[in-house]
């Protein structure tokens, strides 16, 4: 026989009687072939061999008293065929703290606190093996050695299936944990595992658990039946789920929380309890693909101000929502489908924000969209149809939707309740059992180039004393009035109304109420003032990125404003205040946006009548004949009033080119018919002069009535690296495209080393970037076959012009 394969037996014959007497006399690499039998010994592994059943799994029983029934202290072992039981309540029946142990189509059992234990600087490589433990868990893993399973069954656990923690590390292919006490996989510490192809079922605990620092890639892996929820993902470190499936859980599908950012790519949940997948205590991450069906609750839910992205995501019969934001939680969705939904599809609430790009309802039975609780959120694009209530409600919130299209609802299209704030724009209602739009008592806002068509009462139903704008829309074939408003109500503005085919004449007006439908206003009767209110330009503000410091300049111009407002309502005098402002800095730092957004808060407040924006430069105010400049600047001038004068880089009407009459002196007279303009108008129109700052200097220094009346300065910094990150963020968000890590890198240091000199463009010089980057991108993948929706969505460093 070989000198290096060993025989040990229990019966008559040559070789060990004992496998520990054989190891302690086997040389390295030696095979221990292992006879039929109980063997009741601790095995200490003290050099390489291989130890192996002779007659296969079954036939040997390696099964001490107490105490570990194998360790490993060697640089390496292998075990083959074994079955290895461990009756003691202390000790697991496989210790690895140094070296490798490979464990092959071994069956090992345990009633301590773990089956197999990988510590220290041990490693462990176990290939189709079964793992039983009624009392403690089947493998732990606390090394950052860990090892592989690789096809293992862990069955009838006293606890968890798989634990890895501290700093431990574990590959986990094609493996099944099933009905374990506690959680199936169980992750915390440090710990981190990579899974694959594996099962998880019947788990009494959470099936799957990420805490703590612990970091988890999983693919392919399926929770069933679990008692609990199926995925509980509290990791401040990197959490990726791809093609993932939970069915048939006892609660959530998927439960993320403690600000986790996972990834879920292509994932699925089915038949689970309470929410589907549920964002929670200030969550973010990614969901991309991802389909929940059958809950027996809400299929998605975001909560307690968490901000996660959502991306071809399907929804689809839920008993009580098919997506719920609520607690001031913020998430981003594009491309969502929620279909056969009872409940609201989608329901905001809660002081929550979101943002809801091409969103698909159908057949839903209940409301489409429900916001309600000061919530403010945003939809472009929603399509939806069949639903068994209205389509949209708001109530005591805000909504603005864009470019939408309804139809076939169970009542209103859009459903504009008591202190509500909605903007409806571009938008299509058709076919609604109720009216195609109604403003309820307490309702404000505005409805633009939108068709209300088909419905079966009104097309646009105003019962509120609110201020509500209608411009723009067609009203046609509807069952009652094409328009009709029920409250006399100055602050209701119609204009450009198409209405023909509906039953009933249209009703709008001061003189319009309930039991009365009135004739349409004739064309020589004058419009009704502004509508105030109607939007909420101050919070867009707060959105543009960056600009801190000219937000909090603005807010206190706003305030003043406000209290200058009260006290004159208060019958006191109005404090002095600064109407005309100089935006200094450099080009593409937002100026001309804050200036419009201004203009609409102060139309809002009543200190302005229009608040709309006109921007001029020195061409539009300076003629090229003697005399025409006074003309030209009056006429540009009283386009702006009850509004704003923008005149962009204002410094050039003092510093004239010289060229052909278009030289200084003209430029002073454009300034002089300014400053004269200025004081006839001062309570009906805000100038804001915009340029560089220190040529800013120049302009005020040019009339001695100038500077007085410019008597306040908000100076526009250029945008940082970060910020100016954050705008080619957007405008991937805009487009369909998204950053990849190394992509935001280089955009970094390409903005930080960028000159900030008279050619920087800030915010535009962002955007030039970014539509840069998608035509690099779009010769790269012209060079490919047949690229994927993944790499068309894309930005990489590649795609970065340095």
């Amino acid at each position: 026989m070989n000198q290096n394969v060993i025989m040990v037996a229990q019966g008559p014959g040559n070789g060990y009687r004992r496998i520990g007497d054989a190891v302690a006399a086997a040389p390295h690499g030696a095979v221990i072939v292992v006879g039929p039998g109980r063997y009741a010994e601790n095995l200490v592994l003290t050099r390489p061999v291989t130890i192996t059943a002779e007659d296969g799994l079954g036939s040997v029983r390696v099964a001490p008293s107490s105490g570990v029934a194998v360790i490993l202290d060697s640089e390496s072992a292998a075990l083959a065929g074994l079955t290895i039981a461990s009756a003691d309540k202390e000790n697991p029946a496989i210790l690895v703290a140094r070296g490798q142990l490979s464990v092959s189509e071994c069956a090992i059992r345990a009633e301590g606190w773990t089956t197999v234990f990988a510590a220290a600087q041990g490693t462990l490589l176990m290939r189709n093996c079964e793992i039983t433990n009624p009392v403690g868990a089947g493998v732990v893993v606390t090394s950052p050695e860990g090892g592989v399973l690789d096809a293992c069954r862990l069955e009838a656990l006293g606890t968890s299936g798989v634990v890895v923690a501290e700093d431990g590390t574990l590959l986990m292919r094609s493996c099944s944990v099933d009905t374990a006490a506690g959680n199936g996989i169980c992750l915390n510490g440090r710990g981190k595992l990579t899974v694959e192809d594996t099962v998880v079922g019947r788990a009494a605990k959470p099936a799957v658990a990420v805490e703590q620092d612990a970091t988890l890639t999983a693919t392919r892996l399926t929770v069933s039946d679990a008692e609990s929820i199926g995925f509980y993902l509290a990791s401040s470190k990197a959490v990726t789920l791809e093609e993932c499936v939970v069915e048939r859980s006892a609660a959530d599908g998927i439960f993320i929380a403690e600000g986790c950012t996972p990834t879920l790519r292509g994932c699925t949940v089915r038949a689970a309890v309470n929410h589907g997948v549920h964002y929670t205590g200030r969550a973010a991450g990614t969901a991309t693909g991802i389909k929940v069906s059958d809950v027996d609750g809400i299929g998605i839910g975001v909560s307690s101000r968490s901000v996660p992205e959502f991306d071809r995501v399907t929804v689809s019969a839920c008993t009580v929502a098919g997506v719920r934001v609520d607690d001031g939680a913020d998430p981003f969705f594009r491309r969502l489908q929620v279909l056969g939904c009872d409940g609201a599809s989608v329901e905001v609430t809660g002081s929550a924000r979101g943002t809801w790009e091409n969103l698909e309802v159908e057949e839903g039975r209940g409301v489409g969209i429900m916001v309600t609780e000061g919530a403010r959120p945003s939809i472009t694009g929603l399509s939806l149809s069949r639903t068994a209530d209205a389509g949209v409600r708001v109530l005591g919130a805000a909504l603005t939707l864009t470019d939408s299209a309804l139809s076939g609802t169970g009542a209103e299209g859009v459903h504009a309740g008591a202190g509500a704030d909605v903007s409806v724009t571009g938008s299509r209602v058709h076919g609604s059992a109720g009216a195609g739009c109604l403003f309820a008592d307490g309702a404000s806002g505005t409805i633009t180039d939108s068709e209300f068509t088909g419905g079966s009462a009104d097309g646009i139903r105003l019962d509120t004393e609110e201020a509500v704008r209608v411009s723009g829309c067609t009203v046609r074939d509807n069952h009652a009035s094409g328009l009709r408003q029920t409250h006399p109500n100055p602050a209701i503005e119609v204009h450009g109304l198409v209405s023909g085919g509906n039953l009933a004449p249209d009703a709008y007006g001061t003189s319009a109420s309930a039991g009365a439908a009135a004739p349409a206003a004739r064309p020589d009767q004058p419009s009704a003032p502004a509508a105030k209110g109607v939007a909420d330009p101050l919070a867009e503000m707060q959105t543009l990125v960056g600009l801190a410091g000219v937000k909090r300049e603005v807010n206190s111009l706003i305030n003043l404003n406000k209290m200058a407002q009260r006290r004159k309502d208060a019958g006191l005098s109005a404090p002095p205040m600064a109407r005309h402002l100089v935006f200094a800095g450099a080009p593409g730092t937002g100026k001309t946006t804050v200036a419009r957004l201004y203009g609409q808060v102060l139309a809002q407040l009543g200190v302005l009548r229009k608040g709309h924006l006109i921007e001029v430069a020195r061409a539009d105010l300076v003629a090229q004949i003697i005399g025409g400049t006074a003309i030209k600047t009056t006429e540009a001038f009283n386009t702006a009033l009850g509004g704003v004068l923008f005149i962009d880089e204002a410094y050039t009407l003092s510093a004239g080119s010289g060229k052909g009459g278009t030289g200084p002196d003209f430029g002073r007279e454009a300034i002089d018919t300014l400053v004269k303009l200025m004081e006839d108008h001062r309570e009906d129109v805000v100038v804001i002069a915009a340029g560089y700052s220190n040529e800013m200097l120049s302009f005020l220094e040019a009339n001695p009535g100038m500077e007085s009346r410019f008597s306040r300065t908000i100076e526009f910094a250029n945008y940082t690296p970060d910020e100016l990150v954050t705008i080619v963020r957007v405008q991937c968000a805009k487009h369909d495209y998204r950053l990849t890590e190394d992509a935001v890198e280089v955009l970094l240091k390409y903005f930080d080393a960028i000159p900030k000199d008279g050619t920087f463009g800030n915010g535009r010089t962002a955007r030039r970037v970014f539509e840069r980057m998608t035509d690099r991108q779009a010769s790269r993948l012209a060079e490919i076959d047949d690229p994927s929706s993944a790499d068309m969505t894309l930005l990489t460093a590649a795609d970065i012009e340095t």
